[in-house]
C-alpha cells in the first residue's frame, strides 16, 4: 500500500519481473528499470513501452558482451501508473547481492523528442560522469525544478528514498499522445527510442565495470547540455561562478558610468524595465495556446493540454516574446541610453544566479546564457577606444558563445509541452536577448521603429495563431481525446457520467450537462474534487460485495476483518470508512499494512475473483459502521445505450459501481 499525496491510498497484487546476471568482482548493482504497466485505456507504447523496450535491449546487448563486474539487474515494475507500488515491493523485498545499487530508469510523457536525464540522486558527480561518456546524453540540472511542477511522478521516487542512487531519464514531446489511446507503437518515435538505447547502454556498461562504492564520495556537480555533449562541472564551482559573473557584470557597469555611457540610476532603472520585459515575454509566449484553448477547448488533449501539432504555436509563442523585448527596447532607445539597457539586462541574469545559488542548476542555466557575452562586452571596453574592430568581435564572439546555448534552450523547452514550456520558452527568449543587446547599441532606436516591431509581432502572432487553430482544427489530426467515466450507485438505481474535466465537444456537452462540483458518493476516490457530471442510464452490473469474517468489539473499541470481492471481476476494488461513524487507528489490506487515519479509504488494484481481505482496528464513535464500497472497470460497452462517438476518443475510461453499507 502506498499514499501519493492523496487520502484514498493505492494498493495492488503486483508482479515485478526480476532478472540478475551475476558480475565477475561486483562492488555494486545496476539495475535497469521500467515499468510494464500502463493506464486504463492507453496500449501504453511509449509510456512505458519505450522503457521496457529500451531496458530488454540493452540487457540483451550486455548479455552478449564480456562478463561485467557488477552485477546487473533487469527491473519491469508493475503498478507505477497506481502509485509506484511496483517500485515500492521491489525496495521492500529486494534480494540484490552487491550494494551500492544504482538504478537507471526509464520513462515516458509523450512519445517523441530528445530522452533527458532529468534526475539525478545525490551525491551525483560520479553517476554524471558516466553519463557524460554516452552519445546523445542530454542532461540539466534546472529540470528536476521545472519537473517538480508537473503533475507527474516515477520509480524514481521509491529507489531514492530507499537511499539507492538513481538516474531518471525521459521522452516528453509528442505529449498529446500521453495516457491515450492512441499511444500506439506505430506513433512512437523510433528515433527517440534508439537515442535512449544508445545512452542507456553505454552508461549501464561504464556504471557495469565500474567500483560502484566509489558513488558516495563522488561529490555533487551540476550539468547542462551543450552542442558538443554535457557541461559538468563541481557544485561549488557553480557557486563560484555565480560570483565571477556578478563581479564581471559589475566591472561592465563601472567602466559604462565612467565613460559617461550611462548613470547608475539609469542602470537601476533598467533592471525593472528588463524584468518587466522577461515577464511579459514569458506571458506573452503562452498567450497564443491559451486564446486557442479557451476558444476551442477540444484541441488540447486533456491528460497534457497539449495540441497534436503544436509546432505552429511554438513559432508563435517565439515571436510573440521576442516581440514584447523588441518593444521594450525601442521603447528605452527613445531618449534613454542603449548601454543602460545593455548593463540593466545583465544586472537582472547576475542578480538571478546569485538568487539561485539555493537551487542546483540555476545559476548554470544563467552562467551559459549570458557569461560568454559578459566577457565579450568586458574584453570590448577594455580594448583602446580608438579601436573599432576588435571591440566589435569581442562582442559578436560572446554573443555567438551565449547564442550557442540560448537557442537550443528555448527549443527543448517546448518539450515540457505547450502549458508549462511556453513560459519557460520565452523566459529562455528573453536571456538570449540580453545577451546580443551589445551587437544592437549602435542601432538607434526610433518611434517608426517602436511602430514598426509592434505592428509586426502582433501581425505574425496573430497569423500563425489562426494557421495553428487551422492545422490542429477537429477532423485534421488524430481523433480529439474526451474524459469520461460512469458510476452506477446500486442502492438507489441511480448512474451518472462524470469527468474531471470540462465537455469538450457537442457530444460530452450532451452527457455532462452540470456542475463542476464534487460527487463524493459517485467517486469516493475524487476527495471531493469538482466533476462535471450528468445523467446516465442504470446499467445491469453486479455491485461490489462485503463479508465480514470476524468481528469484535470491546467498548469503543473494534475489530473488523472483511473480504471484499467484485462479482464482475473488476479491475479494482475500492472501500472508504464514513469518520462520523469511526475513526481507523490499524489497517491492512491484503495482508500490506496501510497508514491509518481519520479519512481512510483506499483502492486495490487486482484483487482476482476472491477479493481480498481487510482488517480494520477501530474506534467507534457510532454504533455502525459507515462504508462505501466501489469496483472500478474500463469498458462503457457495459453500459446499455453508450455510443461512443465516431471521431473521438474516450481517455482512461471508468465505469465503477459503489454501494454503502452499515456494519
Amino acid at each position: 500500500m502506498a499514499r501519493s499525496g492523496e487520502a484514498t491510498q493505492r494498493g495492488a497484487r503486483v508482479q515485478n519481473i526480476v532478472a540478475t546476471r551475476a558480475g565477475t568482482d561486483p562492488t555494486g548493482t545496476v539495475v535497469l528499470a521500467a515499468h510494464y504497466d500502463t493506464v486504463r485505456g492507453s496500449p501504453g507504447a511509449s509510456d512505458d513501452g519505450i522503457g521496457v523496450g529500451t531496458v530488454l535491449e540493452v540487457a540483451r546487448a550486455i548479455e552478449s558482451g564480456p562478463p561485467s563486474r557488477n552485477d546487473v539487474v533487469v527491473l519491469l515494475t508493475d503498478g507505477e501508473e497506481n502509485g509506484l507500488l511496483g517500485a515500492h515491493r521491489f525496495v521492500g523485498t529486494e534480494s540484490v547481492r552487491a550494494g551500492p545499487v544504482v538504478v537507471l530508469n526509464h520513462e515516458a510523457r509523450g512519445n517523441a523528442g530528445t530522452p533527458t536525464t532529468f534526475r539525478i540522486t545525490s551525491p551525483n558527480g560520479v553517476l554524471i560522469d558516466s553519463l557524460a561518456g554516452a552519445p546523445g546524453a542530454n542532461a540539466d540540472s534546472l529540470t528536476e525544478l521545472i519537473f517538480e511542477a508537473l503533475p507527474n511522478d516515477t520509480d524514481f521516487r521509491r529507489f531514492a528514498e530507499h537511499g539507492h542512487h538513481a538516474l531518471d531519464t525521459a521522452i516528453s514531446a509528442g505529449s498529446a499522445y500521453y495516457h491515450s489511446p492512441l499511444d500506439t507503437p506505430d506513433r512512437l518515435s523510433r528515433t527517440s527510442l534508439q537515442h535512449m538505447g544508445d545512452t542507456s547502454l553505454t552508461t549501464a556498461r561504464t556504471l557495469a565495470g565500474s567500483d560502484l562504492t566509489t558513488v558516495d564520495d563522488g561529490g555533487d556537480q551540476v550539468v547542462t547540455t551543450a552542442p558538443w555533449g554535457l557541461l559538468h562541472i563541481p557544485r561549488w564551482a557553480e557557486i563560484v561562478g555565480a560570483i565571477t559573473l556578478a563581479g564581471i557584470v559589475g566591472a561592465i557597469v563601472v567602466l559604462q558610468v565612467r565613460r559617461g555611457e550611462t548613470s547608475a540610476w539609469q542602470v537601476g532603472a533598467a533592471v525593472a524595465v528588463a524584468l518587466l520585459a522577461a515577464v511579459l515575454a514569458a506571458g506573452a509566449a503562452w498567450l497564443p495556446w491559451w486564446i486557442v484553448q479557451t476558444v476551442d477547448p477540444g484541441m488540447a488533449a486533456p491528460v497534457a493540454d497539449e495540441p497534436y501539432r503544436p509546432g505552429v504555436f511554438q513559432f508563435a509563442a517565439v515571436v510573440a516574446a521576442l516581440g514584447v523585448l523588441l518593444v521594450a527596447r525601442s521603447w528605452w532607445g527613445r531618449g534613454r541610453p542603449a548601454a543602460a539597457l545593455t548593463c540593466g539586462a545583465f544586472t537582472l541574469v547576475a542578480l538571478l544566479a546569485l538568487a539561485g545559488i539555493p537551487f542546483a542548476g540555476v545559476p548554470l542555466t544563467m552562467l551559459v546564457l549570458i557569461l560568454p557575452a559578459a566577457l565579450g562586452l568586458l574584453v570590448a571596453l577594455l580594448l583602446p577606444q580608438r579601436d573599432t574592430v576588435w571591440p566589435l568581435v569581442a562582442i559578436t564572439l560572446g554573443a555567438l558563445g551565449s547564442l550557442i546555448f540560448g537557442l537550443p534552450a528555448v527549443l527543448v523547452s517546448f518539450d515540457a509541452g505547450l502549458l508549462y514550456g511556453a513560459p519557460v520558452a520565452g523566459l529562455f527568449v528573453a536571456f538570449t536577448f540580453a545577451a546580443v543587446l551589445p551587437l544592437c547599441e549602435p542601432f538607434a532606436s526610433t518611434t517608426r521603429g517602436l511602430v514598426v516591431s509592434a505592428t509586426g509581432t502582433i501581425a505574425i502572432v496573430v497569423v500563425g495563431t489562426l494557421l495553428a487553430g487551422y492545422f490542429n482544427r477537429d477532423g485534421a489530426t488524430d481523433p480529439r481525446q474526451e474524459y469520461l467515466w460512469y458510476s452506477l450507485d446500486a442502492d438507489r438505481g441511480a448512474a451518472v457520467w462524470g469527468s474531471p474535466d470540462g465537455p469538450r465537444s457537442d457530444w460530452s456537452e450532451g452527457l455532462l450537462t452540470t456542475g463542476p462540483e464534487s460527487l463524493p458518493t459517485a467517486f469516493p476516490w475524487r476527495e471531493y474534487r469538482p466533476m462535471y457530471h450528468g445523467p446516465a442510464p442504470v446499467a445491469d452490473l453486479e455491485a461490489p460485495e462485503v463479508e465480514i469474517l470476524e468481528d469484535t468489539t470491546g467498548g469503543s473499541a473494534r475489530k473488523i476483518r472483511l473480504r471484499l470481492s467484485s462479482p464482475r471481476n473488476a479491475q479494482a476494488v475500492g472501500l472508504w470508512i464514513d469518520n462520523t461513524t469511526a475513526h481507523v487507528h490499524g489497517a491492512t489490506v491484503d495482508g500490506f499494512r496501510a497508514e491509518p487515519s481519520d479519512d481512510f479509504g483506499f483502492l486495490f488494484w487486482a484483487p482476482g475473483a476472491d477479493g481480498i481481505e481487510v482488517e480494520l482496528t477501530l474506534s467507534m464513535l457510532e454504533s455502525r459502521l459507515g462504508v462505501r464500497v466501489a469496483d472500478l472497470g474500463d469498458d462503457l460497452g457495459e453500459v446499455a445505450g453508450f455510443e461512443p462517438p465516431a471521431d473521438r476518443v474516450v481517455v482512461q475510461p471508468t465505469v465503477a459501481v459503489t454501494r454503502t453499507l452499515q456494519l
